[in-house]
């Protein structure tokens, strides 16, 4: 049985950290993937967001961009092969960056491609899911249709 692939903002702080991270282990989430960087981690104090979701049960990757950049293709290539194995292989996985729309967009439009649907499409069933257009800016955008060509010449 496949899994399902969310995209999230980054999770509250103090008290609510806790909070949120049991809500996603109550909605199945079994792998959650942060883009934030290092001093997005720090500014906004969630330095414990890894060890809560480990103390839950669930796994927890970095993976950080930058705020409104493109990840490296090689890396993201490996990222989005192993997000998309994951579903596939029936785990629930959760990617979040700051607001849930650039990084988030990409990296899960990513998976979705490496899942065998066209850029474009992935962009387009993410808008319509988070509600706005996805991702932050044109150079995502260019970078996503571009990893989607390269994608489907290999």
């Amino acid at each position: 049985m496949p899994g399902r692939l969310a995209i999230m903002a980054r999770p509250r702080v103090d008290d609510w950290l806790e909070v949120d991270i049991t809500g996603w282990k109550a909605s199945g989430v079994d792998l959650v993937v942060s883009l934030l960087e290092q001093e997005e981690v720090s500014e906004l104090g969630l330095q414990r967001e890894s060890e809560l979701c480990r103390a839950s049960g669930i796994e927890f990757i970095s993976f950080p961009i930058p705020d409104r950049g493109v990840p490296d293709a090689q890396k993201a290539l490996d990222m989005a092969r192993s997000i998309a194995d994951g579903i596939a292989g029936g785990r629930s996985i959760a990617v979040h960056c700051r607001a849930g729309i650039g990084r988030s967009s990409i990296v899960a439009a990513c998976a979705m491609i490496c899942s065998g649907i066209e850029a474009e499409e992935a962009l387009a069933l993410i808008k319509v899911a988070r509600g706005v257009v996805v991702p932050d800016t044109e150079q995502q955008r260019d970078w996503v249709t571009a990893f989607g060509k390269r994608y489907e010449r290999q």
